[in-house]
């Protein structure tokens, strides 16, 4: 048998954890819900599921769409009926649900999907009073569990669902659907337009009628209700009559209401038959066909031809099963003495002998079962009748015993079924019973034998069955016949264990504890522990069940007993708290539970029930004397827990007079309370701390105060009501960015508005490298920002600690449209020049081959002939470049004719010059004449093979790939922006934290390791290449871009005549470092003079051909500026560019042994179970090294 949701077997946890890769790695907004705190959560939820993919989708759509927090995984029970009330009580509070019942009903009734549109048709039809503002509410109430059907339809996400709010055992009176109501409203629509209505639509009001509850076993009443609203006849005149192709199939019930209303006459069928009533020509050329269950039709069908083993098309039943299901004992007699086969099955596996048994139909049964005695003596077919499992795995006898039909079960054994047969599950008559709690079957099937402590796959017993269900009369049955209340199931749970989860409704709210008592006297023991380390007390402590609570501490119940051997572990009176069970709380205190223990991660008992938000719970803990301020592994207190949830009621009565709740205690990274609160958006509770004092401008370890850090949310009403009370607008990160720039950055325009027009930020506010939010609009070709910016006054001119104004930042990136923006600003600048090279945006836009900006530029009045410190024009750069079509641009307006080739291009032809070019510099690099990094290759044949990327679309990838100062760092997390490891080679956590994104609560990045060079260009995964540079040439801390600008060794074979003569006269500084500047100055074999445009070009001294480096990320040209990120997608949208100061990549290998790190790192998998593996990898991955030396990594940007 092929199992798909056993997470015992290797191939589930494979399919699981792979489904979960690839949500993360496929849904952005489900992957930055993804934290170090939260990440835990996806262990739990891989558990929780059992391997069933319809629990994983539901939570993690949920998770994506701001619906289910993360961490609130460990309160959504562990079965998908637990998950779908847990969902509808979150999605439907107080009694919004009684306002979309209406809608779910009409839903639940329709035979086929419905439009939004008719879906309010059908609601006016029985409420006159629904507008379109309200029906479109209900709808975005209901949206998560809609999915879309064909052509607009609107249709249940899944059919578990809606069989989920028609079984009140499951879904409580509170969400229980009503289908009958929903027909009622779908044959009163119809019923408005009756007269028109199609000969298919006039079968669907019938049949709503008929299910709609309306005056039952009176038809004749129905047909007057057809007749009166003016239903037409079905019949040849009808204009719908003039074909037939697809059946219309309709059940007996409605095709006789068509008979007896006179709007099915009998001249519809073809020999004007009035007895079988099988062809109908009807709407749209649809035939209304189903042979009438009655003996004289089924004589009639099978006199026309018709098979008798016949199957319906739609469950695969013969006519025999369909009679056996309905319990007609003529029609199942005719059809046997026709030759009907009795073991023939349906779609679902079942005989005409299982759907009697399990309806309970004695008559059709006992027929049955007499055509089995025939067959004794001739074949085994018989027998094999009686042993015959569906595909669900039941039985014929065990379908009896789980419906409940005494009589049923007495004629089955009497026929000599199996009394202890089950299916591969190992689930009995007996168990069914158990479970249905049917005691005179359980009285039956005992005294004909059978094993009353057979247990099935999962090692349930029929007593666990009847304990958990809470029929105390079945377990009495069961322990006079000599049940064992010991045993116990596979998660070690025992009788009495599985009566502390009974669900009280199932025996009328009171089995559950009559149940446990009745265990208990019979001896069995309170204090029993399952595979979890969970004890009866602690499953009725989680569950609020008080009455069991109070009779197992009576019996003798530790009151103090935790689910581990850890001190650490949860107790009873933790686990009411964590579950806001009051009374159960009070209970525990009554018989005195110690107050002051706490739990794995340092929660106290009023922590938990703070994060719940149960204010009676909180107020009797802090009666007992609690610790108001204690702290958690954290840093959180009760009132930080209660602010994060948004609990307003418990953060008052923590910080209400008498209590010594501090406002502005500060978690391990730094954030009070009012931070938490405007984080996740909670204004009412903001709105209180702030009254108690809370310090509003006070700023966590990362710089964010409760104002910045809601503006970052998005949370409009938080920010407003910060600014009313005063807070300061001008905050800036621990990296120095200030709050507009990291809203810009971010993309939040909104809060930026609201910020520039309300909150009087500085709009010229600059980071620790003199950048505006300006500068960040402009790289990003932001155009909504730029002109939100520009239209409240900021600087076009203002440059940074370089001289680089925002137009630099558009001519460097190639943004057209933000170029257009930025020109059209009154006072700017175009000429400006950028300190280190002197270069202007004319200069940069020709040198990155932008023809359009170029063209504005010069339309706007740029000098053409511009020229930099060192002697470049746009000119000549754009012509270096292959940038002919440039030059040509540049001419016309005035600049200095190209000294160099420009190639011939006949007119309207496109220029591959550029191309051409690439080519041939692809050339010599891979024929060996350049090596990797820079560096010359060598004879070696291993060195002769460098792979390098060149392509049109990087016009300037040559230029790039050289170093180039940059003074930016990142502030990207490592772990949202490193993927150097083969996703392969990674186990399940490690690739999921792969897609984490920091939010505002992550942990800390980490820093490069002590020791290595922050000013060196190629990092420590280059220095191997070091050994193959031969003696006379420099190594790659000396190849720098200041050495090649500075070498006056003239360049051969490249270039024109007159421009390797060209020297530069002083040095550029591009690295200041006074390492860089050593190494310089040390370099030997090389002249510190160079051609500055054969530099440009990335050649190097005594070289042919242009030096490539291995990292083909793009480097800004002479020293461009960096910006920092938050996130993987700004990364992206930046470009991917590396600074040049850049931390080295961290070669493990090369780290002290003594070190934390190492010890993590080299942390190896030997565990087989990947629910242990996911749990130590989650910790490895997120907690990361504890040496103070690594609480900070940079990473490329």
């Amino acid at each position: 048998r092929l199992c798909l949701d056993d997470l015992r077997k290797p191939a589930t946890v494979r399919d699981v954890q792979q489904y979960i890769l690839r949500r993360l790695d496929q849904d952005g907004p489900l992957r930055r819900q993804l934290t170090p705190e939260t990440a835990e959560m996806l262990n739990l939820l891989h558990i929780k599921s059992g391997g069933c993919f319809l629990f994983l989708e539901r939570v993690l759509d949920g998770v994506a769409h701001g619906l289910v927090g993360l961490r609130e995984i460990r309160d959504i029970p562990g079965t998908l009926n637990g998950l779908y009330l847990w969902l509808c009580q979150r999605l439907f509070p107080r009694r919004l649900f009684v306002h979309i019942r209406p809608l779910l009903n009409i839903l639940l009734a329709s035979p086929q999907p419905l439009t939004a549109e008719q879906l309010y048709t059908i609601a006016r039809s029985r409420d006159f009073y629904l507008g379109i503002g309200d029906f479109q509410a209900q709808m975005g109430a209901l949206a998560s569990l809609f999915v879309d059907g064909p052509e607009g339809s609107k249709l249940l996400f899944h059919s578990s669902f809606a069989e989920w709010l028609t079984d009140v055992k499951y879904c409580t009176q509170k969400f229980l659907c009503c289908v009958k109501d929903g027909h009622l409203s779908l044959a009163m629509s119809l019923s408005f337009r009756a007269s028109s209505l199609s000969t298919e639509e006039t079968c669907q009001l019938a049949y709503h009628l008929l299910n709609s509850g309306l005056h039952e076993g009176e038809p004749a009443l129905l047909a007057l209700w057809l007749l009166w609203t003016g239903v037409p006849a079905l019949n040849r005149s009808r204009k719908d009559c003039s074909s037939s192709h697809t059946p219309v199939l309709v059940q007996q019930d409605v095709l006789q209401l068509l008979m007896k209303s006179g709007i099915y006459p009998a001249t519809c069928s073809p020999d004007n038959s009035s007895t079988v009533g099988v062809h109908c020509v009807g709407g749209g050329g649809r035939i209304v066909r189903r042979a009438l269950q009655r003996e004289d039709s089924v004589r009639a069908l099978l006199d026309s031809g018709i098979s008798v083993n016949r199957r319906d098309p739609s469950d695969g039943r013969t006519l025999l099963a369909a009679a056996a299901h309905a319990g007609l004992v003529d029609v199942a007699a005719l059809l046997l003495c026709r030759g009907a086969d009795p073991l023939l099955n349906d779609n679902q596996g079942q005989t005409a002998l299982t759907l009697a048994a399990r309806q309970g139909h004695v008559g059709v049964l006992q027929m049955l079962l007499e055509w089995v005695q025939e067959q004794g003596s001739k074949s085994p077919a018989g027998q094999a009748l009686l042993e015959h499992v569906d595909s669900e795995g039941w039985t014929a006898l065990r379908s009896a015993a789980w419906g409940g039909h005494k009589e049923a079960v007495r004629l089955l054994l009497e026929a000599g079924a199996e009394i202890d047969g089950c299916d591969s599950d190992g689930r009995t008559a007996l168990r069914a019973a158990a479970w249905g709690g049917h005691e005179e079957i359980l009285l039956t099937l005992l005294d004909h034998g059978a094993e009353v402590d057979r247990s099935d796959r999962e090692g349930r017993t029929p007593l666990i069955a009847a304990a958990y269900m809470g029929h105390k009369e079945a377990v009495e049955i069961l322990l006079n016949a000599g049940a064992d209340l010991n045993l116990a199931d596979g998660d070690g749970r025992t009788a009495l264990s599985v009566a502390a989860l009974c669900v009280p409704s199932a025996a009328g709210g009171r089995g559950h504890g009559e149940v446990v008592s009745l265990l208990l006297e019979r001896g069995a023991d309170p204090e029993h522990k399952d595979r979890d380390g969970m004890t009866p007390l602690l499953l009725a402590s989680y569950e609020g069940h008080e009455e069991v609570v109070e009779l197992l501490l009576e019996a003798g119940a530790d009151v103090d007993e935790s689910s581990g051997f850890h001190p650490s572990a949860i107790t009873p009176l933790l686990a009411a708290a964590a579950m806001g069970h009051a009374g159960t709380v009070n209970r525990l205190l009554f018989w005195g539970a110690a107050v002051d223990g706490i739990d794995g991660e340092g929660r106290t008992a009023l922590c938990l029930a703070s994060a719940k938000g149960s204010v009676e719970v909180v107020r009797a803990l802090l009666d007992r004397g609690l610790d108001e301020n204690h702290k958690d592994d954290l840093g959180w207190t009760p009132l930080h827990a209660a602010a994060c949830e948004g609990h307003k009621s418990v953060c008052a009565i923590l910080t209400e007079r008498g209590s010594m709740a501090r406002v502005g205690e500060l978690d391990v990274e730094g954030r009070s309370p009012l931070i938490l609160a405007a984080q996740e958006g909670h204004c009412s509770t903001v709105r209180l701390l702030l009254e108690r004092k809370s310090p509003i401008d006070h700023r966590a370890y990362d710089g964010h105060s409760a104002l910045s850090t809601a503006a970052l949310q998005g949370h409009r009403e938080i920010v407003e009501l910060l600014m009313r009370r005063g807070a300061d607008t001008d905050v800036r990160d621990a990296e120095g960015r200030p709050l507009l720039y990291l809203l810009v950055m971010e993309g939040r325009l909104d809060m930026a508005t609201l910020l520039i027009e309300k909150g009087g930020v500085p709009l010229e506010s600059k980071d620790a490298e003199g950048r505006t939010a300006l500068h960040v609009a402009a790289w990003r070709g932001d155009l909504e920002g730029i002109e939100l910016l520009l239209k409240y006054g900021a600087d076009p001119n203002a440059r940074d600690l370089d001289g680089r104004p925002p137009l630099h930042s558009v001519a460097w990136r190639g943004h057209a449209a933000a170029g257009r923006l930025l020109l059209r600003a009154k006072g700017l600048n175009v000429d400006l020049a950028c300190k280190q090279q002197g270069a202007t945006a004319l200069s940069i836009a020709a040198q990155e081959g932008h023809a359009e900006i170029v063209a504005m530029l010069l339309e706007k009045g740029a000098e053409p002939d511009h020229v930099d410190r060192y002697g470049r024009s746009p000119v000549k750069v754009a012509g270096k470049q292959g940038h002919f079509t440039i030059v040509r641009l540049l001419e016309s307006h005035g600049a200095k004719p190209f000294s160099g080739l420009i190639p011939f291009t006949p007119s309207g032809a496109p220029n591959h010059s550029y191309l051409s070019s690439i080519v041939k510099t692809q050339a010599s690099i891979s024929s060996g004449e350049v090596g990797v990094d820079g560096i010359p290759a060598t004879s070696s044949p291993s060195s002769t093979s460098v792979s390098a990327s060149c392509s049109p679309a990087s016009t300037a990838e040559r230029f790039h790939s050289m170093p180039a100062s940059q003074t930016s760092s990142s502030t990207c997390h490592s772990l949202a922006t490193v993927q150097t490891v083969p996703a392969d080679s990674l186990n399940f956590i490690q690739q999921i934290q792969q897609h984490s994104l920091p939010r505002c609560r992550s942990r800390p990045s980490t820093l490069p390791l002590p020791g290595s060079n922050p000013a060196s260009l190629q990092g420590r995964a280059s220095r191997h290449n070091q050994k193959a540079v031969p003696k006379s040439s420099p190594t790659n801390e000396q190849c720098t871009f200041n050495e090649l600008l500075d070498s006056d060794k003239p360049l051969k074979g490249l270039g024109s005549s007159g421009d390797g003569n060209y020297l530069l006269k002083s040095k550029t500084p591009y690295i200041i470092e006074d390492v860089m500047e050593k190494n310089l100055k040390q370099a030997g074999g090389v002249d510190l003079k160079w051609n500055n445009v054969m530099a440009s070009l990335g050649v190097m001294p005594n070289q042919d051909g242009p030096i490539r480096q291995t990292k083909i990320r793009e480097s800004p040209p002479s020293g461009y500026p960096h910006f920092h990120f938050q996130s993987h997608a700004q990364k992206e949208d930046w470009g991917g560019i590396q600074k040049t100061s850049m931390s080295p990549t961290i070669d493990l290998s090369a780290i002290s042994p003594h070190s934390a790190l190492h010890d993590e790192s080299a942390f190896n998998m030997t565990t087989t179970d990947p629910q242990l593996n996911l749990k130590q990898a989650i910790k490895l991955q997120f907690e990361g090294p504890t040496s103070a030396a690594l609480y900070k990594r940079e990473t490329p940007l």
